[in-house]
């Protein structure tokens, strides 16, 4: 004989545990999905502004050199290299407390042509994003 307490709520308890869990499991997929989503499109994003940035530096190099990019991008000098700083949404900055991401310029003479290296990071994890070079005919 069946008594009250093996009407099968137990059974039924155990499947509907079973089922949340289910869709515990695969909602939390679905969040670690999106968050990948997410940070593969800032690194595209950041990348696809990182070598404009690049091409751009490059560009007034070649044609106006350090006193080109002094003028507009503010070039601060290391030593040898040489420091353009942009904010998080690629505005160009001087302050490098409020840097979002940092291009590092290295010049280097060979004969008659100098090469630059410029190197675009993100500041917050240091994060190379493009690396260019540029070469032109020394004055």
């Amino acid at each position: 004989m069946r008594n009250k307490r093996d009407s099968g709520t137990a059974l039924f308890l155990m499947e509907m545990i079973a089922v949340v869990c289910f869709f515990i499991l695969c909602a939390s997929i679905c969040i670690l999905v999106f968050v990948r989503a997410n940070n593969l499109s800032r690194l595209a994003r950041d990348t696809n502004q990182a070598s404009l940035a690049a091409e751009s530096v490059a560009e007034i190099w070649k044609a106006e050199d350090t006193d080109g990019l002094r003028a507009r991008f503010y070039l601060s000098e290391e030593g040898d290299m040489r420091v353009i700083c942009w904010d998080s949404q690629w505005n160009v900055t001087e302050a490098e407390r409020e840097t979002g991401f940092t291009a590092q310029m290295t010049v280097e003479v060979k004969g008659l042509v100098e090469e630059a290296q410029i190197r675009v990071l993100r500041s917050e994890d240091g994060t190379e994003l493009f690396l260019l070079t540029a070469k032109k005919i020394a004055e």
